[in-house]
């Protein structure tokens, strides 16, 4: 598989990069960071979507501008078509990333400076109302009592809403840059998740041939554990065949003996010389079969182990980019406002759109699958002394699916023909329930089937049918 590796760089996600310090005489906000030591500086690229310009110095955008469009579009394909470069793409990407988060960043801290100057006006407004409203409930006494001294009061008062409006005229033009700082940190994010997708789009390419080829090699050991499962039937039924024959040469040998023949002339003697053979060679071939499964199940965790291994590290640079976009901006709550009723002699209402929730990421851990089925943990099937056909188990099998789960059991039900095609087993060979149960769990395995519904009903199938039958 042809694959390239991604080169590891040196610099993480979390370092800003160094964008030289520009100034754009149209620019209001320059006038403010004078003397920071701030490394970015926005220039008028934070007003248009045009990539290629944002990242260069004043002078260039200024020749850039006056470029024609065709050179423009040509310099923008350009600058797109380094997301095509291996390791280019990730460096571009982690540019226009660090540029981003930079704004996100300086923009943050300055909406909650203007959040706090907010506060700060709203609670000399509250002192401000306060006053009036106690004031005009002194008045509301004098008057009951006419009292003199309540026109003075009224012009006191009058004095009071002059200032209570004048606060909030200073409000409005701050929580106006509040709210124009709040759209840019959402631009900035939105444009900083957009280079994020896309680099995700490109390792999530880049890995779908390996999860492939990682799903088949799964594949392979499941079947290759179905394999080993029949094979040790198999087994079995040999090694009971082989003490046989070896009971038969034994009781041979010792006739031989009871006529005198000697112990080299009873080895030499044709027919304890076939069997000898036949035992040894039938041991030696089982002992050469399960030593090839041993190997070619190491083949294939040795083949899963360099493939995951490669896929790891496209695995590791696309959750780079997946916990980037975790980093959501912070939520600064400031009432909406409200606009003044204008004194037409009726009250006018009116619709004020209410900021919108911030959306929320949460990380999700992927959890891989293992090779290994659970056993029920609160049963154990005892091996039944009747061996049975493997047709015979499975008939059983499914008619008691049927009666348990109805004609829902299309992702558990086993097509006779089919398992005995899958794993081999001779239609009149016997076998024990454990084997049965053995070799049907791996065959769920690789067919795909409901391992669930498996695990729940096979033990209470051998209590309510296995046992029943015997």
């Amino acid at each position: 598989m042809n694959l390239e590796k991604p080169t590891t760089l040196p610099e993480p996600l979390e370092s800003k990069a160094q964008i030289p310090e520009t100034k754009s005489p149209n620019n209001p906000e320059d006038k403010t960071q004078e003397g920071s030591s701030a490394t970015f500086q926005e220039t008028n690229s934070e007003k248009t979507s045009n990539k290629t310009e944002t990242f260069l110095s004043s002078d260039n955008q200024d020749f850039f501008r006056k470029m024609s469009n065709g050179g423009t579009k040509i310099a923008d394909q350009i600058f797109e078509g380094l997301y095509k470069i291996p390791v280019v793409d990730r460096l571009v990407g982690k540019y226009e990333i660090a540029y981003n988060q930079f704004w996100v960043d300086r923009h943050e801290e300055k909406a909650v400076k203007l959040k706090n100057q907010i506060d700060s006006l709203n609670l000399k407004i509250g002192l401000f109302v306060q006053s009036k409203q106690e004031m005009e409930s002194v008045m509301d006494d004098l008057k009951q009592q006419n009292a003199p001294g309540i026109e003075s009061l009224q012009l006191k008062l009058k004095d009071i809403e002059k200032q209570r409006i004048d606060l909030l005229n200073e409000k409005d033009r701050v929580q106006s840059k509040f709210e124009a700082k709040e759209n840019r940190i959402k631009l900035h994010a939105n444009e900083r998740d957009m280079v994020a997708d896309k680099l995700i789009g490109i390792y999530n390419e880049k890995l779908q041939p390996m999860e492939k080829e990682l799903e088949g090699l799964r594949l392979l050991k499941d079947e290759n554990e179905l394999f080993a499962a029949v094979m040790e039937v198999n087994h079995k039924e040999q090694l009971v065949k082989l003490e046989d024959l070896n009971k038969k040469k034994t009781q041979i040998e010792e006739s031989l003996r009871r006529v005198g023949m000697s112990e080299k002339d009873i080895r030499k003697f044709e027919a304890v010389k076939m069997l000898s053979s036949v035992i040894v060679r039938g041991y030696e071939n089982i002992k050469i079969e399960k030593e090839n499964l041993v190997q070619g199940n190491a083949g294939i965790n040795r083949q899963i182990g360099e493939t995951d291994a490669r896929a790891n590290l496209y695995r590791d640079n696309r959750e780079e980019f997946v916990r980037v976009k975790t980093k959501r901006p912070i939520t600064i709550e400031v009432e909406a406002r409200t606009r003044s009723e204008e004194f037409k002699g009726e009250e006018e209402v009116s619709a004020h759109p209410r900021k919108e929730a911030q959306e929320t990421f949460e990380t999700r851990e992927e959890q891989s699958t293992t090779g290994t089925m659970p056993e029920s943990a609160t049963e154990t099937v005892k091996e039944n002394k009747e061996r049975l056909e493997a047709p015979a188990y499975i008939s059983m099998w499914n008619a008691y699916l049927v009666e348990k789960y109805g004609k829902n059991i299309a992702d558990v039900s086993i097509d006779g023909n089919e398992f005995l095609k899958k794993t081999g087993l001779s239609k009149n060979g016997k076998l024990d329930f454990k084997d049965f149960k053995n070799i049907l769990g791996k065959y769920y395995k690789v067919k795909r089937l409901s391992l669930d519904k498996f695990n729940k009903s096979i033990d209470e199938f051998f209590n309510k049918k296995i046992k029943t039958h015997q």
